[in-house]
């Protein structure tokens, strides 16, 4: 998925309108759910990227192959968030909208993303203990994404919106290396 962050505004407004919606409608978890679909589906066929972003086709055949491949499958609220990017020659920012979307879905429901690497996979007991931990110090529900990183050498970086928490062991030596010098 690639967010353009030269057009956030305007995805946003396309977001914005789309979870309105979606809230009036009791959809937004759907809306949420059905636009995170559509931006796999696009990002996974070059294909279809490719049709969407290309300035020579029109808008009537976009909305076409809309209609054909999203059709049975989508709600009509996302069909046409998706036909109104293609009259507005937009279809490229989906992503960027899907991102903007994300974000007031998660505000509303008071959800943070929260990126947690360690030097070695984590066993599931620990990550449900970390979770826990983590939902309580934040007062709000976590959906975590773990990764390792062997560099970290041990402990953890834990990345929350845009604040680092790093409790790494490889940290730890730059600290010390930096009190010694």
């Amino acid at each position: 998925m690639v967010i353009d962050k030269k057009q956030l505004n305007i995805a946003k407004n396309y977001a914005e309108a789309l979870f309105k919606i979606g809230k009036e409608q009791n959809d937004s978890e759907k809306l949420y759910s059905q636009l995170n679909n559509v931006v796999k589906i696009i990002d996974n066929s070059n294909d279809l990227k490719t049709f969407f972003e290309n300035p020579l086709i029109g808008s009537n055949d976009k909305k076409e192959i809309i209609y054909k491949v999203f059709g049975k499958d989508f709600d009509l609220q996302i069909i046409n968030l998706l036909n109104l990017l293609a009259d507005n020659k937009r279809l490229k920012l989906i992503g960027t909208v899907f991102y903007c979307y994300e974000n007031c879905y998660e505000v509303q429901n008071n959800i943070s993303k929260v990126t947690i690497i360690s030097a070695i996979k984590i066993n599931e007991e620990t990550k449900n203990k970390l979770q826990e931990k983590l939902e309580n110090k934040l007062s709000r529900k976590i959906i975590p994404e773990y990764q390792t990183d062997k560099t970290i050498i041990g402990g953890l970086i834990i990345k929350i919106q845009d604040k680092i928490i790093d409790l790494s062991i490889s940290k730890k030596i730059k600290d010390m290396e930096k009190q010694l010098i």
